[in-house]
């Protein structure tokens, strides 16, 4: 995952290192979601005068551009790092900040395994997560740009799908319901112009997976199996691949 530690500053500013074995390209600057996220929370605890600084420190574990949500893992623990530090915004505020930054990054603010978000993600509604399941990821190294796969989506003749009708609260949060209803919008515009993808995500949907999709704006891939068995028989499938092509598999649980 992506690591973070925060001080105060002598200056009235914001320092960001960046670390780690995914630091290669990751801004340290302004075009950071955590340096965004520091920012928009000192402008508002403070106002421009009395204004604190920081010294963040970004340990970089998570890949950029592809589709994990990184960036707004950063915003969120950046938002929960200064607000235990200077606990002066409330909730809905923080929220709010959150959602200037990111649709995803109110998610990361809040801090739990599962839960629905509508309104561009400044509204939640946390659930209780079922059992986890044993899951690959299946990391390409393809760098997807999430401004340009929203660009595509919006895009004349760019299907977004058609709308489902979601069970009540409790029954959503259980497998069968996640396996009915999973589908990913930006798959199909993302997939379009990446067929080395879309052959990726045929391979995987071939070991017979409960699901496997696209994660956010991609590239990586995921699936997820009924039992252990299903998902060694999978990786069986992937290792010539893996090799051949340098995709990085991954053994994880889902929901985290």
């Amino acid at each position: 995952g992506t690591r973070g530690a925060g001080s105060e500053g002598g200056a009235r500013g914001i320092a960001l290192s960046v670390d780690g074995p995914l630091a290669d390209g990751v801004p340290d600057g302004p075009d950071n979601l955590c340096w965004q996220a520091a920012d928009r929370f000192l402008s508002r605890a403070f106002g421009k005068r009395g204004r604190r600084a920081v010294n963040i420190r970004l340990t970089k574990r998570i890949p950029m551009g592809s589709g994990l949500g990184g960036g707004s893992a950063d915003a969120g623990a950046t938002l929960r790092l200064l607000a235990g530090r200077w606990p002066r915004l409330e909730t809905r505020e923080l929220v709010e900040l959150a959602g200037e930054i990111g649709s995803d990054v109110p998610f990361a603010l809040l801090g739990v395994p599962m839960a629905l978000g509508w309104e561009r993600g400044r509204r939640l509604l946390p659930l209780r997560p079922p059992r986890p399941r044993p899951a690959l990821l299946v990391c390409p190294g393809i760098h997807v740009s999430t401004p340009e796969a929203y660009g595509w989506l919006g895009r004349t003749g760019e299907d977004a799908g058609a709308a489902s009708v979601l069970p009540g609260a409790t029954r959503l949060a259980e497998w069968d319901s996640l396996e009915r209803l999973g589908r990913n919008d930006l798959e199909a515009p993302v997939l379009a112009r990446h067929t080395e993808l879309s052959e990726l995500l045929d391979r995987l949907r071939s070991c017979d997976p409960a699901l496997a999709a696209m994660t956010g704006s991609g590239s990586t891939l995921f699936a997820i199996f009924r039992d252990e068995a299903e998902r060694a028989r999978a990786r069986r499938t992937l290792a010539a691949p893996e090799r051949a092509e340098g995709l990085r598999v991954l053994d994880v649980s889902l929901p985290v």
